[in-house]
């Protein structure tokens, strides 16, 4: 399943409140200009997270409150709160755990985004240890409701976090023209395709869910036996655009480092499957506190961070690797590699966001090109053979 990855503004950190000097100051001017220092540091990005999420909430259209009265009050113009006990379909939906069935409710309900109240306190229920007390009662922990999950900033992959404050976060429904299998199987091959040297096919002759206009960032993986081998991103103005820059770029980078990758890619190629995902911004950080990155981030999220021109980030399998399970850990060592030191967690002009990972589609290994066992007497597939001549595009 997939969502969409769109472009936010940056937020500019709010400046701090002047300093009271005057003649009664006791401490040296020094001390106090340090001290203002520190302060801005600390606590401007706080005074821009209170802005951001009043920011965001204007011109929403009909936005769902899942929280308290007065969290309604912080939409501005344009965004009509609308709370979950006028939509008794919607309630019932989020107190169960089918996503597909609240992202459905929510289209009956012509909803366009979710304002949630944050629960930062609480956890997941957890199942007794084994043979402990309780155990012969409660055999697995009670599955969480999709509000549940919501209120302690959990993805859910039919919506999309677009703001993740202190306070509360805003979400969105998710496109449901791209959950259509097909659609994803159809874009692995391409990306196989193309690796494998194929023409790339005309923008007009992909399906229509992969060539909508949308600004989008798709990635290209390879793997082998379950072990990534290379992966390669890129973004674009639709699904199709990024799925060919991403695919050449991919092929490209293999014949770079043909002799580190195992051998020629003609060769390794039918050996491998070929992964298309959507690199989704799950949510921009209203806060750059320590102990808020760490709660909102899962193992299902990297770290990314994004300023005019440039964009990195870390998939969540390097951000769990990198940060030893903390998030903040992470940042600050994508941060370093990229020249950025640790304080460039307070930086302004850097927009820090969840990444998450939502699969298109996968095209697996062709089964002729799978060694059998020596001992069943068997040949070994054939290396394939270059195509001559220009290579012909794929078919859809």
């Amino acid at each position: 399943m997939a969502l969409l990855l769109e472009s936010w503004p940056l937020r500019r950190a709010l400046s701090p409140r002047p300093a009271p000097w005057g003649p009664r100051a006791s401490l040296p001017l020094s001390l106090l200009v340090c001290a203002a220092l520190l302060g801005a540091s600390l606590f401007g990005c706080e005074g821009a997270a209170a802005e951001g999420l009043e920011a965001e909430l204007e011109g929403r259209g009909r936005v769902l409150v899942l929280g308290s009265p007065a969290l309604a009050e912080r939409c501005g113009a344009g965004t009509s709160p609308i709370f979950s006990a006028q939509l008794p379909e919607v309630e019932r939906a989020f107190a169960g755990s089918d996503e597909r069935a609240l992202l459905a409710a929510l289209r009956a309900a012509e909803i366009d985004g979710l304002l949630v109240e944050s629960h930062l306190g609480s956890e997941p229920p957890r199942a007794p240890a084994e043979g402990g007390e309780g155990a012969e009662l409660l055999e697995a922990p009670a599955r969480p409701s999709l509000r549940e999950r919501l209120e302690r900033y959990e993805s859910i992959p039919t919506l999309r976090g677009i703001y993740l404050g202190p306070e509360a976060a805003y979400y969105e429904p998710a496109e449901r023209a791209i959950f259509e299998a097909p659609v994803g199987e159809a874009a692995a091959r391409v990306a196989r395709a193309v690796i494998a040297g194929r023409s790339p096919p005309r923008i007009a002759a992909f399906p229509e869910p992969l060539r909508r206009i949308r600004d989008v960032e798709v990635m290209v993986l390879l793997t082998e036996g379950g072990r990534r081998r290379l992966w390669r991103s890129a973004r674009g103005s639709s699904i199709a655009r990024a799925l060919l820059t991403a695919s050449v770029v991919a092929r490209e980078r293999w014949q770079e480092r043909e002799s580190a990758m195992g051998g020629a890619l003609e060769r390794r190629l039918p050996l491998l499957a070929v992964e298309v995902a959507l690199l989704v911004d799950d949510g921009t950080l209203g806060s750059r506190e320590r102990g808020f990155i760490d709660r909102v981030f899962t193992p299902e999220h990297g770290v990314a961070y994004e300023r005019p021109g440039a964009w990195r980030y870390l998939l969540p399998e390097a951000t769990q690797e990198a940060g030893e399970g903390s998030a903040s850990r992470a940042y600050e060592a994508l941060l370093r590699d990229n020249g950025i030191g640790a304080a460039g967690l307070r930086r302004a002009d850097l927009r820090l966001y969840r990444l998450a990972v939502r699969t298109l589609g996968r095209s697996e290994p062709p089964s002729s090109a799978i060694a059998p066992d020596s001992s069943s007497g068997a040949a070994a597939p054939s290396r394939p053979e270059a195509a001559s001549g220009r290579p012909s595009s794929p078919e859809l």
